[in-house]
């Protein structure tokens, strides 16, 4: 008589439950590391293009904008809600701020934010960033508040001072939520 090799009921159901205690600690974890990867890019990308403006209006002597854009190609000025989420461009800005015409060249262009998360600017920066030849935001420093579905406690910001320097926000009184270029607690 051949004996046929293979699991038992009990061993199935041993194995089963193992598996299931596993992802339950695992698929939470990898989900808010992914939520974390996300944001850490989104934050560098945003920075990165901020410095690149900055960088180039110096270098070559021109104001530089970097704008929220929906099509890659020209600034969405009409929403006053501040949502950068859609997408910004980097361009050369020679005469009207923050409005980009055909013939002002293009430095960079970034896509919409994947996932459910925003970008937001406050006051000075609802829709645009300019960088002065000297490398100065003057009338465009502010905050980006960047926000998720896990609310402010895990939050992040870009603040821009008047001399054009950009910094992530820190969470100076230590209450668990990061405060903007004031010092006020960031909101999403």
């Amino acid at each position: 008589m051949n004996r046929l090799n293979g699991f038992t009921l009990i061993e199935l159901v041993t194995a089963l439950a193992v598996a299931g205690v596993v992802l339950a600690i695992g698929v939470p974890s990898f989900q808010n590391y992914i939520s974390n990867t996300r944001q850490t890019t989104a934050i560098n990308d945003l920075a990165g293009a901020l410095q690149l403006a900055r960088n180039s209006a110096v270098s070559r002597r021109v104001r530089v904008t970097v704008c929220k854009s929906r099509d890659g190609a020209s600034c969405e000025t009409g929403s006053g809600s501040g949502d950068w989420s859609q997408g910004w461009i980097v361009f050369l800005d020679p005469d009207t701020p923050g409005t980009r015409d055909a013939d002002e060249e293009l430095l960079r262009v970034h896509t919409a934010l994947p996932g459910n998360a925003n970008f937001t600017g406050n006051t000075n920066v609802v829709n645009r960033v300019s960088f002065s030849p000297q490398g100065l935001a003057r009338g465009s420093n502010g905050t980006l508040t960047y926000c998720d579905s896990r609310g402010e406690q895990r939050a992040n910001a870009l603040v821009i001072s008047v001399g054009g320097q950009v910094r992530q926000a820190q969470d100076t009184n230590n209450d668990g939520i990061v405060e903007d270029g004031n010092g006020d607690n960031i909101s999403c």
